[in-house]
């Protein structure tokens, strides 16, 4: 079988990239190909197009829906993992007094007030909300934290939500379930026993 091919979102540096390099380092794989995309429904064709092909998508991606219905009789949920993000927080432009503007990728919408921007600029991944607001596109972003480490001079943290714990979905051509329930035995999670795997 060919090198396996995994698509999920880019550009470098997004949550997507980072989740799926730890999951590849779970499953134990050698050898893999990665392709990151601007739009995960052109990942979907990739994975119609090309054998061997997988797509990882966070359950809060907007497109969802759209991903798991679009193809449903040819590309399948195969696997699901927990994973949290990179630390995401609202940074500010220190030499803005009173910043008016937002740059914000969609699925991070319910994390601050929206009400307190005049102007809010939609994007398709927290690297392009930094890249943007480091180049003065707007006053303000929601993203990764580690930016404003390293742009101190610029940079300001204005709220920090930190790592959130969240689902990543993996998508493939070869269905798993056949209609049968796939989980992780853990009855400790509702029980309130500890368990050494939730220690």
């Amino acid at each position: 079988m060919s090198t396996p091919t995994f698509v999920t979102l880019g550009p470098a540096g997004t949550c997507h990239e980072n989740a799926l390099l730890h999951y590849l380092e779970f499953q134990g794989l050698e050898e893999w190909e990665i392709i990151l995309v601007e739009d995960l429904l052109d990942g979907l064709e990739l994975v119609r197009a090309k054998a061997n092909t997988f797509l990882l998508q966070c359950s809060a991606h907007t497109q969802v829906h759209l991903v798991t219905e679009r193809y449903h009789e040819e590309v399948f949920v195969i696997d699901t993992f927990l994973h949290p993000t990179k630390e995401l927080a609202l940074l500010v432009r220190s030499d803005v007094d009173r910043p008016s503007s937002l740059g914000i990728v969609s699925a991070t919408r319910g994390y601050t007030n929206l009400d307190r921007w005049e102007t809010i600029l939609e994007e398709s991944s927290k690297p392009v909300v930094a890249a943007n607001l480091l180049a003065g596109r707007y006053h303000a972003g929601l993203t990764h934290a580690h930016h404003a480490h390293e742009h101190p001079d610029l940079l300001l943290i204005d709220e920090f939500y930190g790592a959130v714990d969240t689902t990543w979905i993996v998508y493939g051509t070869r269905r798993r379930s056949g209609g049968q329930l796939i989980a992780q035995y853990h009855p400790s999670l509702f029980t309130g026993e500890s368990s050494p795997a939730l220690a």
